[in-house]
């Protein structure tokens, strides 16, 4: 997925010196056959979808940016309230299963959303530790835990869930 993005941005790149223009509109044209051109070629390859792959992982942007806007909500609320509404927890997540790139994607993502904070990784690395600002229930944090891996998971690496979770489902 990242070599066909890489090459996407690529071609659009030299779509734009070839067009000698660097306007917006030519870029998202530039991008657009780029796509094209990458999808013809993985197709070819038989290796999937990479139209699928980028709507999914827009998808995933899109979704990451929303909890990240409400948690940057929350966190602003609680500062110019008075009082004090959090609820701190140290939660062990776990994350066997998961390769260390998807360890490292998780941690990433839990890390940059306000209020929350990937601590360590054990020396197995099937324990994520997470300091969690509004934890009052441990088990709804987990389920937002949950929510994210779970899309992270299925639209950035493409992995079928009920598979690592050993559903069969």
């Amino acid at each position: 997925m990242t070599v066909n993005i890489l090459l996407n941005i690529a071609l659009t790149l030299l779509w734009m010196m070839l067009n000698r223009d660097t306007s917006f509109l030519n870029g998202v044209l530039g991008f657009a056959l780029g796509a094209i051109i990458v999808e013809l070629g993985v197709r070819a390859l038989g290796r999937g979808s990479y139209l699928r792959q980028l709507r999914d992982l827009i998808r995933f942007v899109v979704y990451f940016l929303y909890i990240l806007v409400k948690a940057n909500l929350d966190v602003a609320w609680e500062i110019i309230t008075p009082g004090f509404s959090m609820k701190p927890r140290m939660i062990r997540y776990d994350v066997s299963g998961l390769s260390e790139e998807q360890v490292t994607t998780l941690a990433n993502a839990i890390t940059l959303t306000p209020g929350t904070l990937s601590a360590d990784v054990n020396e197995a690395a099937d324990t994520l530790y997470i300091h969690a600002m509004y934890a009052e229930k441990k088990q709804d944090a987990v389920k937002d835990l949950d929510e994210l891996r779970d899309k992270l998971l299925k639209l950035v690496f493409q992995t079928d869930i009920q598979t690592l979770r050993g559903d069969g489902a």
